[in-house]
């Protein structure tokens, strides 16, 4: 084999290992989460979180190296919500908004909706199924064995 097409061998190995070894999950935008459906239906994981959260922060650092999430991230749409973002956002046809509880402080009610009360707590899980009705709620950091488990009913909810 040529100096030339051991070269152009090696190249090629690096792209295909360097995107299997890279290889990352989607995300997607919570106002956009309506149409998806409309085009392809699949359960939607929602992981409400603020920009200080530092245990929201650890839980996504961990699902971006958890290999079982990483292979089943094409079986739902998941998102990341900033429970504390200011936009103005329609989701299931009904609009929802930022609500200032002080004067640096505030929640948007689609969070308290999806949390199912107006305490919510950083991180909070939501997962719903493509009738958009709520599977599983769950307040807190998840461990490897739960994460699992709820992979387990994303699977189920298909």
């Amino acid at each position: 084999m040529s100096l030339v097409n051991r070269f152009g061998l090696v190249i090629i190995m690096v792209f295909f290992l360097g995107s299997i070894a890279t290889a990352q999950m989607k995300t997607f935008a919570i106002e956009d989460v309506d149409s998806l459906m409309l085009k392809k239906e699949k359960p939607i994981l929602i992981l409400l979180s603020t920009d200080w959260c530092k245990y929201c922060q650890m839980q996504k650092n961990q699902l971006e190296k958890n290999k079982d999430f990483l292979m089943q991230s094409d079986k739902f749409y998941y998102v990341i919500f900033n429970a504390e973002g200011k936009d103005d956002i329609v989701f299931q046809q009904k609009t929802f908004q930022y609500k200032p509880t002080g004067l640096s402080s505030g929640i948007h009610e689609l969070a308290v909706a999806l949390n199912g009360s107006e305490k919510v707590a950083f991180p909070t899980w939501v997962l719903l199924d493509t009738k958009y009705q709520v599977l599983f709620r769950y307040n807190g950091v998840l461990k490897p064995l739960e994460i699992k488990e709820l992979l387990k009913a994303i699977e189920a909810s298909r």
